[in-house]
């Protein structure tokens, strides 16, 4: 079958042909029908030989691809609550089901999957959804019904990242609180949906791309703040915006030093800012750096329930998902496009 190989590091990725997997008894093998594109992805075929996070955790040669949906093509014999053309979705982060992570619902954080700073995952280590099959074990994928794969793809990382991130601040998020979002990008528009369904709390939309600001006030934001410069301007209006109050939960789905501390400049005391974004940048505490009882979190990945409840808010018809679709033999431009920001939407690939 064709696949999207990363070869080597520091190299794009190759069509390449490899063998058809076969199921083993506990396997489930999917006909991929749509695989959505990640900013982690370019991030990896970048990465030089022995650099972090990848380079120096993981081995090349494995398909890329870790958004991915389609149709049970073949099940192993130990399966039997599946049938044979199900449209499902692959939760992408792998998981031993044995470690104290596993059996204390918090999966992603599985001590058999840790390389270093990360995970391996569907795509990052382990052979992805950029093939025309993907051999997944049946405990990571999940049934959607009737529902869309394409619609689905982005969901399985874009979405539930973004899910897990916001309910890990929830219970913050009471009548009269606010939330700031940095970055309205796939995750971050996601994000503002995720607070506008779970809460009533005011939301800010921050980003440095108006366009982007638009469509945060499309989906649910109460308001929108421009990011320039060093984000002293953005800072100062969200504060007076506030009545100098400040914001109860920061996301930060960029993370470089300028938005880590554009969030400890609106946190209020006993805030909480969640960093998502791995671009690299850190966070300066100490007295008088950051509010009193402020708590900083980095939010990791997300579990299987997470992923079932962001498909049962997809098929309720609550969320809008916003794609670009591109055929697997146009995985060169895909990616150039989401290399230049030229995207209206998560680029998804999508198989015959």
């Amino acid at each position: 079958m064709k696949a999207y190989k990363l070869v080597q590091w520091g190299q794009p990725g190759q069509y390449v042909d490899v063998p058809k997997p076969e199921p083993g008894p506990g396997d489930v093998l999917i006909r991929m029908k749509a695989a959505g594109l990640c900013r982690s992805d370019l991030d990896m075929v970048d990465s030089k030989p022995g650099s972090a996070p990848y380079a120096n955790s993981l081995d090349p040669g494995y398909i890329l691809g870790h958004e991915n949906a389609g149709y049970v093509e073949k099940v192993g014999d130990a399966v039997t609550d599946l049938k044979i053309g199900e449209a499902v979705v692959v939760h992408h982060m792998r998981h031993c089901g044995n470690c104290e992570y596993c059996t204390d619902n918090a999966e992603q954080h599985c001590e058999a999957f840790k390389r270093n700073a990360i995970g391996m995952t569907r795509g990052c280590g382990m052979d992805g959804g950029l093939a025309e099959y993907l051999l997944v074990p049946r405990t990571e994928v999940i049934s959607i019904g009737d529902g869309d794969p394409i619609l689905y793809a982005p969901l399985t990382d874009a979405g539930v990242t973004a899910y897990h991130a916001i309910q890990t601040a929830i219970q913050r998020l009471k009548p009269g609180t606010s939330a700031a979002l940095i970055g309205i990008g796939g995750l971050g528009t996601y994000g503002v949906q995720f607070i506008k369904l779970l809460s009533s709390a005011r939301i800010f939309a921050i980003d440095n791309i108006p366009s982007r600001l638009q469509t945060a006030k499309e989906v649910g934001a109460d308001e929108t703040a421009l990011f320039e410069g060093d984000g002293t301007a953005a800072a100062e209006q969200i504060l007076s915006q506030t009545g100098g109050r400040g914001v109860d939960a920061i996301i930060d789905f960029v993370g470089t030093a300028g938005t880590l501390k554009l969030a400890a400049k609106i946190s209020r005391p006993r805030g909480r800012i969640v960093l998502v974004g791995m671009q690299g940048g850190t966070l300066e505490v100490g007295w008088g750096l950051l509010a009193t009882s402020c708590e900083f979190a980095i939010s990791l990945g997300s579990t299987r329930q997470d992923l079932r409840e962001v498909c049962d808010l997809a098929r309720s018809g609550k969320l809008r998902i916003d794609i670009e679709k591109f055929k697997f033999d146009e995985l060169d431009k895909a990616y150039n496009a989401l290399r230049t920001g030229k995207l209206n939407g998560r680029a998804v690939v999508v198989f015959p």
